[in-house]
Parts: structure tokens; C-alpha cells; sequence
């Protein structure tokens, strides 16, 4: 027998009739008609609390205002917002809030995105009535490795407390001392080091939780761009938010990195490897231009002349070894459209057998594994679901990632294509790198970072970062998600799938080039995954594969 759906309660809010589900509060079902009721403490992700009063709200019948976070709605509920009681209420409270906050808003990282100054200017007194001096607490309080506090600023919303405490678990921040002298503090030999840190940042609505490396360096007005994106750091891909600022001397750099609320994915968090780490990574190319190998050193050549180079050196491979005689590793941190040219350019250009994605351990399994309760994966890669689903594995006696390895150590694999991969950085593979490297005839590689193999290679292309490019990936949870370019390139890169059709085109193979569009049109007829679903249908949430199995 099906469960009854819960019948719909029906209130007005300033005069306008909604009707919303039982237990929803006031405060989400004046967002549901568009009608502000600010409020500092309530965030729809966190317990609420109802410390901050300034969702204050009139309502029929009842003897007081009351708090619209934490009041559910009745049926037949008549509310009010604007009246003057209400007002003067918040007069009252943002009062209190400015009486000893300090007026430093001129060099405050929250300066021009603060709901502490947005709701002064609309609600607040016009002039302070305070006569005694101010309190004055800590400033620059270092309290992790990201997070700077300033408890001057602080107007004690408990958004942080609530966040370690319900949502991560961890609990470092509390509320400490009483009355006018209570303020957020950590407890005796913590330090707010959990792996989710960062969100503090976002969830403060004052300058008082800032981040290390964002402090100073901008302000809100200098971020010319925010595109939307999703983070690379793990396999779950959270939704993110790229904040994107002009240089002086020409061009974009990416200055922040935020989460972006994605219900079916990350929620309204995101953790501190994608936050502070996965962008100095692989976010932007470090490479200048393609390297080619000569005797002990790797001299700078055009792309043409790279190009050149690799059609020759694979060209006489293939004629004197065959196609056998070459492999490929891809790095599931490409898009899907690069994986599937890469791919495409292995089986079908050069037509070797050995291929493979899998360089961690993890990716041999049929699922990576929930790192913790809340978002991080242990898979480090943002797309092994995709080469899962292309079968981007070894062909007909074709060999895997160890495989190839000890085959080029024994002489019987002469090339190694190494599509953003770095084989060096999975320490269960160390052994067999060292053997081979003086076998191999040819080792070439698209990068977008020095590294040990870069340093070692025959030949190196530079690869766009995720926030240079288009594309798409797919999470643990069999999600499509787009990357966004945010930035572009400060050199002239041309993209992997050029490259490749070059190439193809140098051995007498032409390759069709394809748009994003129509890899995906290819991908519906190959694997019923990807049946009925458009490039242009992957909205900014996502959406799901069709999975039967």
C-alpha cells in the first residue's frame, strides 16, 4: 500500500498566498514567493540554532515577533515581514551587532559580499548611538592551516561551531566566555585542521573566518568572472565556483575557488584538497611550449616541430616493430571528449592493443570507496567512471599498465604515450619505471606540470588545466558533469585532440575532427550508458548515465 504524499499547508506571507509542506519554516517559505527575511545564523545546510534574530517576523495571533528560521508554519498562518514592529526590531538587533564591530570594512576580505553591510544599509540605524568604548578582541588569529580569525569581527552566528560540530564531526570550534565577552574560540589543542576547513570561509557572513591564501588579495568587484565548474580533486566532482580576475600585465588567473550547491552531489560543501590544492595542480598549464629531447637536454621547439618529431619517431616504430610495439596510458583527469580521442587515436590510428587507465591501485576495483562520511573519495581522479565505460582497457592480448612497463624494460615495447599521467607518482610502480627507461626508444608525454617523467621524457606536450578547457566527466555515482574554461591559457596550447588528428594526418590516417557535440552523438551509438543524452542537455547540476547494471 503506497504512503499517502503529506497534504500541503496554506499560510500568506505579506499578503500573498503559498502553500508548502508540512514543517517547512517561515523563512523558506517566504524564499519559495521571493520575499527576503534576512537573517545571519540559519543556512539550509546546518541545524538551526536561532541565535542571530534577524529574521524576526509578525504573525497573527501571536503575542511577540517571532523567529522566521526556526517557526514552522501552521495552516492558515498570516505573516508579516515590513511592518513597522518588525523594523524596529531589526533596528534593534543590527544595533547591538555594530556596537562593538570594528570599522575596518575598507581593507575586509568580506568587504562588498557582506550581509553585516548589505543589511545596514537597508535595515540598520543611520548613525551609531554608542558612547563607551569599544571592546576590542584578537585580530589575525591564526587557527589552522587555511583559516585566519578575526574575533572583532565575529557576530557570534555559530554558523562555524555547527558546521565541525554536526557536519564534519569533528568539533573543534566552540562558543566561549559570556555576556558581551563571549566569542568563538577552539578548544585546548585543536586547531580547525579537518579536511573541510575551507567552508567556514563561505559559511561566515562577517570578514571574521578568512582564507590564508585569498587574504588581501583581491576585492569582491576586482572578480570579473564566476563560472561554474566542477572540481577535479576525487571522483565525487563536486559543483564548484571559479572566481576569475584580469592581470595588470594582460589575461585571467583563477583567485578562488568555492563550492556550489549541487543537491545530487556535493550539497553545499566542498573539501580543502579541491578548495586549496587541486587548482595549483592541475588547474592551469606550467609548461611554456613542447620540449623535445637532445642528447642530455631538452631543448623548446614549436608545436609544428613537436609534432613533426612524433610523427616520425612513430611512424618508423610502426614500420619496423608494427603496431604491437607501442602503448598508451591515460589519465583519467582528461575529459571525456579527450579519452575518447585518445582512445580513438590508440585503437584506431596507431591500433595497438595496449592501453590502459589504470595506474592506482584503486581504479582496478570495480568501485572506489567512500573516504570518509561526508564527501571525499579515494579514488583522485574526477573520471574513471567515463574510461570504465569506454573500455579504455587492454584489447586482444593487449597488456595493462604493469604489463606495458615490463614490457618496455625488456625491449618488446619501444613507445610509451603517456596522456597526462605520471606513472612515477604511484609508488607501487617505481620499480619498473627505473628498469626501463633506458630501453624505451620512445617516451612522450602531455603534461600540465613538470615532474619526474617530464624531466626524463623524449618528448613533452603541454596540456590544457581543467580550468582552460571544455568537457565533461563523470562522477563515482555515474553523474555527467561539465568543466567550464574559466581562464585561457597563457601560452598557445593547442588542445590533445588536435595534436593527435596532426598526427594521425602525418602517418596518412585522417582523423574526422569531431565537436563535443558529436563525440557524444558517437558515444550514444557505442555504449548504451550515453543513449538519448545530448551535449547540450548537461545543465550546470549534471546528469545521470544510464546505468543498467
Amino acid at each position: 500500500m503506497s504512503e499517502e504524499t503529506p497534504k500541503l499547508v496554506t499560510l500568506t506571507v505579506d499578503g500573498r498566498p503559498v502553500q508548502v509542506a508540512p514543517g517547512t519554516m517561515i523563512i523558506q517559505a517566504g524564499e519559495q514567493l521571493g520575499i527576503e527575511i534576512p537573517y545571519y545564523c540559519y543556512h539550509p545546510g546546518l541545524p538551526i540554532e536561532g541565535v542571530c534574530r534577524m529574521c524576526l517576523v509578525e504573525v497573527e495571533k501571536a503575542p511577540k515577533l517571532l523567529i522566521a528560521c526556526a517557526t514552522p508554519v501552521t495552516e492558515g498562518m498570516v505573516v508579516h515581514t515590513q511592518t513597522p514592529h518588525v523594523e524596529e526590531a531589526r533596528r534593534g538587533v543590527l544595533e547591538f551587532y555594530l556596537l562593538n564591530h570594528p570599522l575596518d570594512c575598507p581593507i575586509c576580505d568580506k568587504g562588498g559580499e557582506c550581509p553585516l553591510q548589505d543589511y545596514t544599509l537597508r535595515y540598520g540605524p543611520g548613525a551609531s548611538r554608542t558612547l563607551e568604548d569599544k571592546i576590542h578582541r584578537d585580530k589575525h588569529r591564526v587557527i589552522g592551516p587555511h583559516i585566519v580569525f578575526d574575533a572583532e569581527r565575529c557576530i557570534l552566528c555559530t554558523r562555524c561551531v555547527r558546521f565541525c560540530r554536526d557536519i564534519v564531526g569533528t568539533g573543534e570550534l566552540g562558543v566561549g566566555y559570556r555576556a558581551d565577552r563571549a566569542e568563538i574560540i577552539l578548544f585546548p589543542g585543536k586547531e580547525l585542521d579537518n579536511a573541510y576547513s575551507g567552508n567556514v570561509i563561505d559559511l561566515c557572513p562577517v570578514g571574521a573566518l578568512t582564507s590564508k591564501p585569498y587574504r588581501f588579495t583581491s576585492r569582491p568587484w576586482d572578480l570579473v568572472k564566476q563560472v561554474e565548474s566542477t572540481c577535479p580533486a576525487c571522483s565525487r566532482g563536486c559543483s564548484i565556483v571559479l572566481d576569475v580576475r584580469h592581470l595588470r600585465e594582460g589575461g585571467e588567473e583563477v583567485l578562488r575557488v568555492r563550492p556550489r550547491h549541487n543537491p545530487e552531489v556535493n550539497g553545499y560543501w566542498m573539501c580543502d584538497e579541491g578548495r586549496f590544492d587541486a587548482y595549483p595542480r592541475r588547474g592551469q598549464t606550467a609548461l611554456k611550449g613542447p620540449l623535445v629531447r637532445r642528447g642530455e637536454a631538452q631543448v623548446p621547439v614549436t608545436w609544428d616541430e613537436a609534432i613533426s618529431i612524433l610523427v616520425e619517431r612513430l611512424r618508423g616504430i610502426l614500420d619496423q616493430h608494427g603496431p604491437q610495439a607501442i602503448g598508451g596510458l591515460l589519465s583519467t583527469w582528461l575529459t571525456t571528449e579527450e579519452l575518447y580521442a585518445t582512445g580513438s587515436f590508440l585503437r584506431q590510428v596507431i591500433e595497438t592493443p595496449h592501453l590502459d587507465y589504470r595506474v592506482s591501485p584503486v581504479q582496478t576495483q570495480e568501485r572506489d570507496e567512500a573516504e570518509d562520511h561526508l564527501l571525499r573519495r579515494t579514488d583522485k581522479s574526477p573520471n574513471t567512471q567515463t574510461a570504465k565505460l569506454m573500455n579504455l582497457g587492454p584489447g586482444p592480448e593487449g597488456l595493462g599498465t604493469r604489463a606495458m612497463l615490463e614490457a618496455a624494460t625488456t625491449g618488446s615495447l619501444k613507445a610509451l604515450l603517456l596522456f597526462e599521467v605520471d606513472p612515477w607518482e604511484e609508488p607501487t610502480l617505481g620499480e619498473e619505471l627505473e628498469k626501463f627507461m633506458d630501453r624505451i626508444d620512445l617516451l612522450a608525454i602531455w603534461a600540465v606540470r613538470e615532474s619526474p617523467v617530464t624531466s626524463r621524457a623524449h618528448l613533452v606536450f603541454p596540456a590544457l588545466g581543467y580550468a582552460e578547457k571544455e568537457g565533461t566527466i563523470i562522477n563515482f555515482g555515474g553523474r555527467i558533469q561539465r568543466l567550464r574554461r574559466a581562464i585561457d591559457s597563457k601560452e598557445k596550447i593547442v588542445p590533445v585532440g588536435e595534436v593527435l588528428r596532426q598526427v594521425a594526418v602525418g602517418l596518412g590516417r585522417p582523423v574526422i575532427p569531431l565537436t563535443p557535440g558529436e563525440i557524444w552523438q558517437r558515444l550514444a551509438e557505442e555504449h548504451p550508458a550515453f543513449n538519448g543524452i545530448q551535449y547540450e542537455a548537461i545543465g550546470s547540476l549534471g546528469v545521470p548515465i544510464h546505468d543498467d547494471r
